[in-house]
């Protein structure tokens, strides 16, 4: 896990689906509304991925508490797990399902908001890029079944390659997707194919917006930025007084800053008490609930807001195995527990989720922001069980273990006789 830059007290809440909810209010962009009616799956998808959005992102926080900067993106995580859903039988669909808030949702349900969703959020906005690639990698041995690689292409766009995971060269292969599909923002994904490997499902997501209202450079100026152990650091301190959606009270200080037309918008929020480590306001009120409120409760005053925010570039990295099984997925990456047969039929092997990694990157300056996230979901394959199949003469002892002794002794040749 790696971060950049000490800012250590700032709460980023970039969550896409989050900014295409209908219900928030206190904008003064006339154009901040959707160009349709969300369908009933895309409501239930949008409600299923608020909770696993603030639920994981808290166990993040909780998880990696060591970690100063934290960035995430839910949207990238539960797509990638969702295309895994695809795959998933019994327990281990059920289990994944609850753990990513789907469980009103059956799978076709799922795949076709995810299908519909995809095409509304990277349409919507002409002065703001959302990208959203997904791909699936697989071993050649690997016999997929081809209903699976179809649902996947079908609903969500996926890339569909076979390579030699024994050939180092598919590492670059795969890293220079997402390298092409994060702008060059995320370079590597994986470093080398472990040998259980037979499968990547990735998701790559990169967004670029310009703010409704740009920071002008000349008003940036260094500041202090106070950390948590009372000390202060030097920041490159953005300065703009203007027209902006706030809200104030007694838990939270809170403000949106908008992209483009409004649609997509940046959420900075920060504990009323300056006291409250901003761990403990993360654990303790950052829900789906208190943000709907919150957000309900936004409004433009009739005056300017002045606005102080450093500029800030981050880089993150995590593995989410333990992050998961610690939310209900366990039976996902138990080696011969898990039931991913929708993927493939191995028996006497089993295919499992090694490990869920996940990379960001975000940038925030005068103009915008540009970010980017890379999630891959890599698909093991259990080894094969030591085995000693007895096909030809054998001998055999029966004996005490403690004194050694031999009780019986024998050697078989023909046992049909």
């Amino acid at each position: 896990m790696s971060a950049y830059t000490p800012i250590a007290t700032l709460l980023i809440a970039f969550l896409l689906f989050n900014s295409c909810d209908d219900s928030v209010t206190g904008t003064d962009d006339p154009n901040a509304e959707l160009p349709r009616e969300l369908s009933v799956t895309e409501k239930l998808l949008i409600e299923a991925d608020q909770e696993f959005s603030y639920e994981i992102f808290r166990n993040t926080v909780v998880f990696d508490d060591e970690e100063e900067n934290v960035i995430i993106s839910p949207l990238s995580i539960s797509m990638a797990l969702s295309m895994a859903l695809n795959g998933a039988r019994g327990e281990t669909y059920e289990e994944m399902r609850e753990t990513l808030h789907l469980h009103t949702m059956d799978k076709e349900e799922i795949n076709q908001a995810f299908k519909s969703l995809i095409e509304l959020l990277t349409e919507l906005d002409p002065s703001v890029t959302l990208q959203i690639a997904n791909s699936v990698w697989h071993e050649l041995s690997l016999p997929v079944k081809e209903d699976f690689l179809e649902r996947l292409s079908d609903h969500y766009g996926a890339t569909v390659q076979e390579l030699d995971f024994l050939d180092p060269a598919s590492v670059d292969v795969i890293n220079d997707w997402v390298r092409e599909n994060t702008e060059g923002l995320i370079e590597t994904i994986i470093d080398e194919i472990p040998p259980e490997m037979v499968m990547y499902l990735i998701n790559a997501l990169y967004f670029k917006g310009d703010w409704l209202r740009p920071f002008d450079t000349d008003d940036t100026r260094p500041g202090d930025f106070r950390l948590e152990d009372g000390s202060t650091v030097r920041v490159d301190m953005m300065n703009q007084e203007s027209r902006f959606a706030t809200y104030f009270s007694n838990e939270v200080q809170m403000i949106e800053l908008p992209y483009g037309d409004s649609l997509f918008s940046m959420t900075v929020l920060m504990p009323n008490d300056p006291e409250t480590p901003i761990d403990r306001f993360v654990e303790e009120k950052i829900t789906a609930e208190n943000l709907n409120n919150w957000r309900s409760n936004l409004s433009v005053g009739s005056r300017d807001v002045i606005l102080q925010l450093p500029k800030f570039e981050l880089e993150y990295e995590i593995e989410y195995n333990d992050i998961l099984k610690a939310m209900g997925m366990e039976l996902a990456f138990d080696e011969w527990k898990a039931d991913f047969t929708g993927i493939a039929d191995v028996s006497p092997q089993n295919l499992y989720i090694s490990e869920v990694k996940h990379k960001t990157f975000i940038r925030v300056d005068e103009e915008g922001t540009e970010a980017a996230a890379v999630t891959s979901v890599g698909i093991g394959i259990t080894s094969m069980p030591p085995s000693i199949i007895v096909d030809r003469p054998f001998v055999f002892i029966i004996h005490e273990r403690e004194s050694g002794a031999n009780l019986f002794m024998g050697k078989v040749k023909n046992p049909a006789i």
